[in-house]
């Protein structure tokens, strides 16, 4: 106990799971809470200093991965303290050590790791002088470190962009809360931890000298603070060694086209926004990857679409290739199908981690290489192969080069066995012919066997005794066993070692010395192989540059397999990219949904572009399919970024930095803001960061407030997208008075839902048609939800009364609104038909009225406009009075 406090005393903040022979133990308070959040039974052992039972909690240590989940899942530090030598061998206490802290960000183990998704570690630190940021991500899973320096406005994006499991940053970079990413864990470090001297010593030892010019991080101080951070705190979860983070990737966040965390739930890009599962998302319709390299690097593409016109069109020249070639695309993916996760293995070969079958895993998957290498080969056109700029799929060909990883093959081919088992505790890893030592120790231990057998023959003649048998146990070792009824037909030279019920066991001295040959042969050879293995995996670290090469180029390639097989099967198009700012789309369709209808999906034309039409103000019933419209916009946009074909039958598009989306009504409780104020920070966000190159969707903007002040917003919004902004940006809305601006704005153009109506139904027709409408049909959507007939009857009484007395013109000013059906609202401004108003009726001249008349109504508070009203109460009751 004296051993467990001491080492707890370290990490007082994590929980200590403690070695102690066959279990991982945990004491005290720890004991309480993993026997809570694990489910496990709760006991004691002896008590401490003051009478109390130490409370005691523990898990079989062959099954540690499981609960360790478990444990990192509910959002626990977990410390692992193993023991470091053999209790048989141990003079006193067993000698134990810390191997591992595990926390969200850190880890390695397959089981605890979603094949489809990176998991990133990432570190934040904050310049104070102009509030930039340095962020570093690392995926120590795979090696991946990447880094950045950012404006501030910029930080929330970036995180969603990566997605972060953990985060570790300063006390001076502040609270990082108002990131609002789902289960992010955010770790505190001391400043020292983020200071550029302990970075650069943190880089010098990871990278060698000359990592900052090598790595384009000598006049980046942010990024270089948080990459070294990073590398610190892996040092102090005890990953001493970390061979496969071999680079530092420095981009720019101007590199790729910006998605913000709202835009990629409102899209769905990844997540659906119902269950946050992958149904229904743009990931879940593009992946028909074959491996977890591709599955990931999918995500990656979707998530950060590229503004690099050559690189987009290059990936559209490998799509084209592959679906041109079917046979070399279904070649290909024959060939990826069943590949193990390379960039995983590698990563548990260089962290020490990697177990037999790993090894087994990691050769079959590079066995794979020269067929892959043979088939690109194939494909080659004489024409290009001689070219400065090599087409994608020609420089996948030489990344997949299977030379430089010739020798990783070979040695695992020669040392593991085909199917060894999970864990290098019971022997059986390495090939025979392997190690001559080894192979000794085996021959030994095969001929003491054979001994023991020709023994246990010998002695049935010799004795007599034809019941006589040669057994083992773990206790006793080898023994001799004869049943009572021959007892006395036990020579002289047995010695008696256990007495049974029916039969005695004994021994020989020669009996004895065979055992002590086997045992010693046996233990030394399970030794002798661990070793052997542990030798081979430092060998296959050392070449994890040449490994890790391969793996992102088999994701690559087998990314690109993917795209063809689903723009072949979804009769997508290769888009083209113009320079003048068009978005022009012919029939255009939501992927998704296109594939879930089978058909009978709507397509729709769209056109926007930066002078006569970047601004779409579309109107039309509610589920007429506005925000489906948006949507797929926006979609065809992303997917044609990312490098793939779109659903259309043909597309122009300009390259756009940004995509803003405000689609759909939430609050956020927890931060205390309601459903509108939520509206309106997200609104600001856009308003501050679009520009003429964004892609701006916004549905419904303003009916969280009064119809007075949502309209206002609504058409603020909509000049200021037009005459600041100048992007592209389509406006769903049921405020018909904004289709007014056609008139007014240049670049605005009306577009509405097509809706046929017939016999008091409607039917939605899907399409967007030129030109506005003057209906919502709400109570007719009402009327399809189940609403009961005796409201729909009465809403429409009342629709057809409001409809009869009010009207809004935004445009008129002071002036009278004049009715007009196209721009009829359920509530308005003005009284219909140029009826006087209140000012311009003729009314008797009276003292009080003429005094009401005066009142500045908005100016007023509550309380005054109350004792006026009592004033001109008591004023008229006095006048009654005297009358």
């Amino acid at each position: 106990m004296e051993q467990y406090y001491s080492i707890k005393k370290q990490y007082p903040d994590a929980v200590l799971l403690f070695r102690v022979g066959d279990f991982f133990e945990t004491f005290g308070e720890d004991a309480v809470t993993v026997a809570r959040d694990l489910n496990i039974v709760l006991t004691s052992r002896q008590k401490d200093d003051e009478g109390n039972k130490i409370p005691l909690a523990g898990v079989p240590y062959h099954a540690l991965d499981v609960y360790l989940a478990r444990l990192v899942k509910s959002g626990h530090k977990v410390v692992i303290c193993d023991q470091v030598e053999d209790p048989k061998l141990a003079k006193g206490l067993v000698k134990r050590e810390i191997t591992r802290v595990v926390t969200p960000g850190t880890i390695i183990e397959p089981s605890m790791l979603e094949e489809s998704s990176n998991n990133y570690l990432a570190a934040v630190v904050q310049e104070q002088k102009n509030g930039r940021y340095g962020l570093a991500f690392v995926d120590v899973s795979t090696g991946e470190l990447l880094t950045t320096e950012i404006e501030s406005d910029r930080l929330k994006s970036e995180m969603a962009r990566f997605r972060p499991a953990e985060c570790l940053s300063s006390a001076s970079s502040g609270d990082l809360s108002h990131l609002s990413l789902d289960g992010l864990n955010v770790q505190k470090l001391d400043e020292p931890s983020f200071s550029l001297d302990n970075a650069r010593s943190a880089l010098e030892a990871q990278f060698g000298q000359g990592w900052a010019e090598r790595f384009r991080l000598a006049d980046k101080p942010l990024a270089s603070r948080a990459s070294g951070a990073i590398l610190q705190y892996l040092h102090q979860s005890h990953f001493d060694a970390l061979g496969h983070i071999n680079e530092i990737r420095l981009y720019s966040s101007s590199e790729f086209m910006v998605l913000d965390e709202i835009t990629l739930r409102n899209l769905e890009l990844m997540r659906n926004i119902r269950d946050r599962s992958r149904r229904g998302t743009l990931l879940e319709y593009l992946d028909q990857t074959q491996t977890p390299m591709g599955s990931r690097t999918l995500a990656k593409w979707i998530q950060i679409p590229l503004v690099a016109l050559p690189e987009i069109k290059r990936r559209l020249g490998a799509i084209d290739e592959l679906i041109k070639n079917p046979v070399l695309r279904t070649s290909l993916g024959n060939m990826l199908k069943g590949a193990a996760d390379l960039e995983r293995l590698v990563g548990r070969v260089s962290c020490g981690a990697a177990t037999p079958k790993d090894m087994v895993a990691l050769k079959s998957t590079l066995d794979r290489l020269s067929g892959l290498f043979e088939a690109l080969k194939d494909n080659e056109s004489p024409d290009r192969s001689d070219s400065a700029n090599p087409s994608y799929l020609e420089d996948l060909h030489s990344r997949l080069d299977p030379v430089p990883v010739t020798d990783v093959i070979s040695l695992v081919a020669r040392s593991i066995a085909d199917d060894p088992p999970a864990n290098t505790r019971d022997g059986g890893i390495v090939r025979d012919g392997f190690d001559k030592e080894l192979d000794d120790l085996r021959s030994i231990l095969r001929d003491s066997k054979a001994w023991i057998s020709r023994m246990e023959n010998s002695e049935r003649q010799r004795t007599g005794i034809k019941s006589l048998k040669v057994g083992y146990t773990g206790v006793f070792g080898y023994y001799l066993e004869v049943s009572k009824a021959n007892l006395h037909l036990v020579p002289e030279n047995y010695q008696r070692k256990q007495t049974l019920a029916n039969a005695e066991r004994f021994i020989t001295p020669e009996l004895k010395e065979t055992e002590a040959k086997v045992i010693s042969a046996q233990e030394r050879s399970v030794a002798l192989e661990q070793e052997i293995f542990a030798r081979v995996r430092s060998v296959v670290a050392t070449h994890a540059r040449e490994i890790q090469s391969r793996a992102i180029a088999l994701g690559e390639l087998d990314v690109l397999c993917s795209l063809a097989q689903v723009a072949s099967e979804n009769t997508l198009i290769k888009p083209e990219f113009n320079t003048e700012g068009r978005i022009a789309l012919r029939d255009s369709r939501h992927p998704v949904l296109d594939k879930a209808m089978k058909g009978s999906f709507v397509p729709n034309d769209v056109y926007l572009d930066t002078s006569n039409s970047r601004l779409i103000i579309l109107t039309g019933p509610n589920m007429a399919g506005k925000s489906t419209f948006m949507r797929q916009v926006a979609l065809v946009v992303i997917m044609a970024q990312m490098g793939s074909y779109v659903p259309a039958s043909f597309a122009s598009l300009a390259v756009v930095d940004r995509i803003f989306t405000r689609v759909g009504a939430y609050d956020d409780l927890s931060a205390g803001q309601s459903t509108f104020m939520v509206e309106m920070t997200e609104l600001a966000n856009i308003l501050d960061n679009a520009s003429k190159d964004s892609l701006v969707l916004l549905d419904e903007v303003g009916r969280g407030t009064s119809t007075f002040d949502g309209l206002a917003i609504a058409w603020a919004i909509s000049e200021y997208l037009h005459n600041v902004v100048k992007g592209k940006a389509i406006f769903a809305t049921h405020y018909h008075q904004l289709t007014q601006l056609e008139g007014v704005l240049p670049g605005v153009k009306n577009y509405n839902m097509a809706v046929k109506e017939e016999g008091g139904s409607i039917t939605f027709l899907r399409s967007v048609v030129p030109g506005a409408t003057d209906k919502s049909y709400g109570v007719h959507v009402a009327k399809l939800a189940g609403v009961p007939e005796a409201v729909i009857k009465r809403a429409n009484e009342v629709l057809r009364e409001i409809e009869s007395e009010t009207v809004i013109d935004p445009l008129a000013g002071s002036k009278r609104g004049r009715k007009s059906s196209k721009y009829t609202q359920l509530i308005f401004f003005d009284q219909p038909g140029g009826e006087p108003s209140l000012q311009e009726k003729q009314i008797p001249s009276d003292p009080v009225a003429e005094e009401i008349l005066r009142l500045d109504l908005d100016s007023m508070t509550p309380r005054e406009a109350h004792n006026k009203l009592a004033e001109y109460q008591k004023m008229l009751l006095e006048r009654d009075t005297d009358a």
